[in-house]
């Protein structure tokens, strides 16, 4: 920490800083001076150029800066570059990969589960909202309440996600609300208020939602009825309706034999099977029950509970809503005490590296922020800005206090930070990730929202696939399945002339047991033909095909040609361009390699164990915010013998595009510093260098690469 003290020394001493260009800026400014003059202290000096270009880039982007864009910012001399740099950026689509692999980690979003489909619309559901900035109690709104089908929304991949409903609660206050009542879900919670009743209470409001598809009933076609005149409705109408829709399911079964349905829904279970995981449905009255060992006096075991908020007002439920659209309405309301504290202090945590309120997801009632006066007026700025998540972020980010020094020294655990500037952060695993593909492939921000073609097909032929078979009904699906019998018996007739002219064949003799398995396989095929024939009369060969086939993501193959200088090409021996050719095939995903050809957030989410992004830090997703910024060996080992080293050595990046293009050793090390710090180097550091450069020579480039990717002036967020 001295040597990044000294550092920063350095860095300062020429910087300026500029006033905070927005009213709600300057009054953070002014909350935050109150509180230094309290507490004896003075803010930390401004940050230069080369240190805030850096720091915005991989705050808001979540990556370093290109060459030319770091130093199109230090050259410019606009009064205003940093506010429209700030509105760049939160305008990019870097903004949106970088705040998904936050709400990913939030939401413990993976796409290592059963239901791949519904995780990857989940997915892109998600990107789609970040990049449209929804605002965030909508957000919420959308997440708590979706229903229906995956073709509908992907948000119903958020209560995929646990398939335990008393779990998925406790994480949804966790998230939402910021309080931690796992600990009562089994007993009474031993250090907050909370009760195992109370937790039961919560419960209730979302125990209605049901994830397990039910699959198709192959009943006769029901009449249309909206959801809201159901809930509507009184209970003894609600119990005569099911009992109708029961009795006209009886009495279509009655006109199906059982072989003709059978053979309907043998041409079906192929498709089925995807369909368990696509689903939520809500159900109104559904309660949950007390377990068997509760132990307190206020209830019995099994008893079951109504729903009941833990605290602030009720959540009254408005003519025409459902129970859950109440509980929504509740949570995410301005009045809600802990809805928009919460996730004021977490966007503040993401801009500074620590919250006003520590742990950002464990508020009791005894809970007072670091400065109450500034949590309260981020509040209201939350209220103030609709809850857009953008523009409370860039209100932030123009603060004076943001573009100040960062603090060097760590926080211990229990003191107040008073916030003189930002935190000294290390990168997150995602952050390192992305910064790599800058190096090597330049900015390929644009590539973050690409609309995956093949997922919405499969959905859209699932889609119709339901909408077909619904208004079939049982009749018109084993008409079809009547149809197909046909053909299957004059198969039948074929298959046995078939088999009576091997009998013959035998008879006289002949050897046939070539025949024999070639008769087998026929037979088997113009079986599953004919079977297959009721799915393709319903949705026609083309989509009985690809719903059967399954879904299937489309391998992209982008960049097929090494985007290489063609000087620098031309400028290698043949030996020098064949070990070019192995290291593209590296950088562009082979068995070896990073496949730094797209940025974290188009990686599996989570990667796999063992992978770059694990080995990093990543969360497994297991649980809240689970990801670690802890250096690790493996970490050193990756950066110096691994395929981080290799890709940034490799004459197919774009920083070895740059250094080429330098000329001397020193320009080429200096063009190093610019594209991994976004600065040159210091005068102590150029001394350094010069000696490396003289008894290294050629080799110096090398040396100093791996110095500075493997130093935590790279690895961390100054």
């Amino acid at each position: 920490m001295k040597a990044l003290r000294l550092l920063f020394a350095c860095l300062l001493t020429s910087a300026t800083l500029q006033a905070a260009p927005l009213p709600e800026s300057q009054k953070i400014d002014q909350l935050l001076s109150q509180d230094w003059e309290k507490a004896g202290l003075k803010p930390n000096p401004p940050a230069s150029d080369e240190v805030l270009v850096r720091r915005l880039y991989l705050d808001i982007a979540g990556r370093i800066p290109t060459l030319e864009e770091a130093q199109a910012y230090t050259s410019s001399k606009d009064p205003q570059k940093r506010a429209k740099l700030i509105d760049t950026l939160l305008a990019s689509d870097g903004y949106t990969s970088h705040m998904f692999n936050y709400w990913a980690d939030v939401l413990r979003l993976t796409d290592n589960v059963k239901g791949r489909i519904t995780a990857e619309a989940y997915e892109e559901w998600l990107k789609q909202q970040v990049k449209a900035n929804v605002p965030y109690d909508k957000f919420v709104k959308n997440l708590l309440t979706t229903d229906g089908g995956v073709w509908d929304s992907g948000s119903i991949g958020f209560w995929q996600r646990d398939e335990n409903k008393l779990d998925h609660l406790a994480y949804t206050v966790q998230v939402f609300l910021g309080t931690s009542i796992v600990c009562a879900q089994c007993h009474n919670h031993p250090f907050d208020k909370w009760s195992q009743m109370d937790y039961y209470h919560m419960a209730a409001f979302t125990y209605g939602m049901d994830t397990k598809s039910r699959g198709i009933e192959l009943s006769g076609k029901r009449p249309e009825i909206d959801k809201k005149a159901v809930q509507a409705m009184s209970g003894a109408e609600k119990k005569a309706y099911r009992a109708k829709m029961q009795a006209e399911k009886k009495t279509e079964e009655s006109k199906i034999s059982r072989e003709d349905m059978q053979q309907v829904k043998r041409a079906m279970q192929d498709v089925m099977k995807p369909l368990r995981y696509t689903s939520a449905e809500w159900q109104e009255g559904k309660l949950p029950s007390l377990p068997a060992d509760y132990k307190y006096p206020d209830a019995k075991p099994g008893a079951k509970v109504e729903a009941k908020t833990m605290f602030g007002k009720d959540a009254v439920i408005k003519p025409g809503e459902t129970q859950l659209q109440a509980f929504a309405d509740w949570m995410t309301s301005p009045e809600n005490p802990r809805f928009t504290t919460v996730i004021a202090n977490r966007m503040w945590k993401k801009a500074f590296g620590v919250g006003l309120i520590e742990p950002v997801d464990e508020m009791t009632d005894s809970t007072v922020a670091s400065n109450p006066a500034l949590m309260d007026y981020l509040g209201q700025l939350m209220i103030e800005k609709q809850y857009s998540l953008k523009s409370f972020l860039r209100v932030l980010y123009n603060t004076d206090t943001y573009q100040r020094a960062a603090t060097t020294h760590e926080v211990p655990l229990g003191e107040t930070y008073h916030f003189t500037g930002p935190i000294l952060r290390r990168m997150s695993a995602e952050q390192i990730w992305d910064s790599f593909v800058t190096l090597s492939k330049g900015n390929v921000d644009d590539t973050v929202d690409d609309e995956n073609a093949r997922l919405h097909q499969y959905l859209d032929d699932l889609s119709t696939f339901l909408g077909t078979v619904k208004s079939k009904g049982a009749e018109g699906l084993v008409q079809v399945a009547k149809e197909g019998r046909a053909k299957l018996d004059a198969n039948q007739k074929q298959i046995d002339a078939m088999k009576a002219k091997l009998e013959a064949d035998k008879a006289k003799g002949i050897d046939v047991t070539a025949a024999s398995k070639a008769l087998a396989k026929e037979a088997a095929t113009l079986r599953r033909a004919s079977e297959k024939d009721i799915l393709v009369a319903l949705l026609g060969k083309e989509r009985a095909d690809d719903l059967r086939q399954g879904y299937r993501p489309e391998k992209t193959d982008k960049e097929k040609r090494p985007q290489v200088d063609p000087k620098t090409l031309a400028s290698m021996t043949k030996e020098q361009r064949k070990e070019f050719l192995k290291a593209y095939q590296r950088n562009s995903g082979g068995k070896d390699g990073m496949g730094l050809t797209s940025r974290a957030s188009e990686q599996p989410s989570p990667a796999r164990p063992g992978t770059f992004l694990r080995t990093f830090g990543q969360s497994d997703r297991e649980l809240i915010q689970n990801a670690s910024d802890d250096a690790s060996v493996p970490q050193a080992l990756t950066l110096l013998n691994g395929p981080a080293a290799d890709v940034i050595n490799n004459p197919a990046s774009k920083l070895n595009q740059a250094i080429a293009k330098a000329g001397s050793p020193s320009d080429k090390i200096a063009t190093l510093y610019h594209a991994l710090l976004s600065r040159a180097p210091t005068a102590n550091e150029q001394a350094i260098l010069n000696g490396v450069i003289k008894e290294r020579g050629d080799k110096a480039v090398a040396d100093v690469t791996h110095a500075l990717i493997t130093g935590s002036q790279f690895l961390f967020v100054q």
